[in-house]
């Protein structure tokens, strides 16, 4: 399993090379529900009205918002004020960014998990002795996954 842990380092540094490029409306978007989540009651997160932005995704992503704005807290307290329409600090961009790298590792503990499962079972009956990179079905199956274009475009650049 040490290949998914190899991709999963390179595209982790791709991604930080990755944290000073554009972010689109989306950034906002995220930021205002970080906002939201933090200063306002439960009750209110869904009928908040301050920014055009509000809250429209299913109640575990509005707590998962919650969960990260309690750390976003020691980034930067100015992010989290609802009233802070379209505010981009260096400091928000970084918590923006981080947060998406570190929640990424949720993607890698389920394709280690799902390529150790199968080296146990389904690959294990089809080994071939070529020890070749290309027969190596783990580390495809990783930047397969792990490198994928669109969650990169989708989570550093239009979302972060």
């Amino acid at each position: 399993m040490r290949e998914v842990w190899q991709v999963s380092l390179a595209v982790s540094c791709i991604k930080l090379l990755l944290i000073p490029s554009y972010h689109s409306t989306d950034f906002e978007v995220h930021r205002n529900w970080l906002a939201i989540t933090f200063s306002r009651p439960i009750e209110q997160w869904y009928y908040e009205k301050t920014s055009e932005w509000t809250l429209d995704y299913p109640p575990f992503f509005a707590w998962f918002e919650h969960f990260l704005a309690k750390v976003a807290y020691y980034f930067d307290r100015d992010m989290l004020n609802v009233e802070n329409l379209n505010y981009a600090s260096e400091a928000t961009v970084l918590f923006q960014r981080l947060s998406v790298i570190v929640t990424d590792f949720i993607l890698v503990l389920a394709v280690k998990k799902f390529c150790a499962y199968m080296k146990t079972s389904v690959w294990k009956k089809s080994k071939t002795s070529d020890e070749s990179l290309f027969n190596n079905k783990s580390l495809i199956f990783s930047v397969l996954v792990l490198c994928n274009f669109g969650l990169l475009i989708v989570d550093h650049i239009l979302f972060a």
